[in-house]
């Protein structure tokens, strides 16, 4: 099917990889405003005859953020681009959902319902096989968007795979385990169905590769932890560099979700160097000088890592864009060993651990607001669809968060109420094609739960 429009993506969600382009997209794929009367309204609100929201957002998932690590690195100016965006926006604890398990909250934050209700329940089914997006049941913002016209990006999120059809791109949370030698192919012959899945459109994988396949060499003195910390930090940053190359190839999106993976591991893993003094530690030997003094930053650097990394992203916060970004959950100290042997000495089991970190910026957000409420994961599905300029099923769980918005905005657009979708949850490849996904590539995932404890 031929493509128009600035991404070069068809109806059917095909990719020609022709990159941008100047051609009109068919009336029924184009509904809604202008960039220019579109941030007009955004900051005016009223009196410009503006009768339907319709913003960009752009949801940034970091899993295991806590206020009580960014905090401090805020109050000494070591994290400049989250400081302006809470500076230019809200900022509020975020209230999540026991067990703290990462992919069905995610999940709940991508759908906006329950996970007895999307079916997302754990990383693995009965008889191992990790979580995908063939076990969903609710659809997801993508989903929805892509049914109304919208152009999304998805990068990293949990339960992704095999890659659902949409219009837009999705990159799977598999595809940042592919590793170069993965691909055993020369660019411009097919892929493999393993691989061809790992993305949507399956060129992505290919259009993608050096942003997405390089991994330093595990180095001689890397113990297992350090391996993994320097893996999952190239992961992050592959998978905020990947968005930033689509933006500049096939975007602008309407929608964006990216999912930071990289502070959940290394808490788990290097807590105790963060934390030294913690009660929890109480019973244990005193850590070895030397390793404290190795590691005692490690936590921390990865936070500011991910600081460097929405530097790197264009439109943090714009009169047509709404940034979202938050947290699974929080953390804390608590040591114990993994089912491998491993020991950790970060985990998010209390009280504390249940709250994470949510903060929002442009828009008709406003500006400076310190919310101490919790906003809940229940809460970011409808009010994304809000400000998208989308009906709000009243099956979803949480609340459009107006109380975040200028009054005049929401004054200008009520919050539109309907029934749920009736499409199915997930247009997933035709089920001949699906396959599993590369041995390869689950065998790295699988390594990474198990060593942080998440399964056996």
């Amino acid at each position: 099917m031929p493509s128009c429009g600035p991404c070069g993506i068809a109806a059917d969600g095909s990719f020609d990889g022709a990159g941008p382009r100047a051609c009109p997209a068919p009336a029924p794929l184009r509904v809604g405003l202008s960039g220019r009367v579109l941030a007009a309204c955004a900051l005016l609100a009223i009196g410009l005859g503006c009768s339907e929201a319709r913003l960009h957002v752009t949801i940034i998932g970091v899993d295991g953020a806590a206020w009580r690590v960014i905090d401090p690195l805020l109050a000494r100016g070591e994290l400049p681009n989250l400081g302006r965006l809470i500076e230019t926006g809200v900022r509020a604890p975020l209230r999540s959902e026991r067990p703290l398990i990462s992919p069905p909250i995610w999940t709940t934050v991508a759908t906006g319902v329950s996970r007895r209700e999307h079916g997302i329940l754990r990383f693995a089914v009965r008889g191992g096989e990790l979580v995908s997006a063939r076990q969903r049941r609710a659809p997801a913002l993508w989903t929805l968007a892509s049914r109304r016209g919208l152009t999304s990006a998805v990068i990293g999120w949990w339960g992704t795979y095999p890659a659902e059809t949409i219009r837009g791109v999705i990159v799977s949370e598999r595809a940042l385990k592919t590793r170069e030698e993965d691909l055993r192919l020369r660019f411009g012959t097919l892929l493999p169905p393993q691989l061809a899945h790992l993305t949507h459109p399956p060129e992505v994988l290919e259009l993608l590769a050096e942003t997405l396949f390089r991994m330093p060499a595990r180095a001689a003195s890397d113990s297992d932890a350090d391996w993994l910390a320097r893996r999952v930090r190239v992961e992050d940053e592959a998978a905020l560099r990947t968005l930033v190359q689509l933006r500049e190839r096939m975007g602008p999106f309407d929608l964006e979700l990216l999912l930071l993976r990289g502070i959940d591991p290394v808490s788990h893993l290097f807590w105790r160097y963060h934390e030294p003094a913690a009660p929890a530690y109480a019973a244990l030997p005193p850590v070895d000088p030397g390793e404290q003094a190795r590691y005692a930053g490690v936590v921390e650097n990865q936070y500011r890592l991910v600081d460097a990394l929405l530097g790197e992203l264009p439109a943090r916060g714009a009169p047509d864009r709404v940034v979202l970004l938050l947290s699974d959950h929080g953390f804390e100290a608590h040591p114990e060993t993994s089912k491998r042997g491993e020991p950790l000495t970060g985990h998010h089991r209390s009280d504390a651990a249940l709250l994470g970190i949510f903060v929002a910026a442009g828009g008709p957000l406003r500006v400076g607001l310190r919310r101490a409420s919790p906003v809940s994961i229940y809460d970011i599905a409808p009010t994304a669809l809000y400000l998208m300029g989308m009906d709000v099923a009243d099956t979803l769980e949480g609340e459009v968060l107006t109380d975040l918005l200028a009054p005049e905005w929401v004054q200008a657009h009520p919050v539109r109420r309907g029934p749920a979708d009736p499409g199915p949850p997930v247009d997933l490849p035709d089920a001949d094609a699906r396959g599993g996904s590369d041995s390869a590539l689950d065998a790295r995932l699988r390594e990474e739960l198990r060593a942080l404890g998440y399964i056996e």
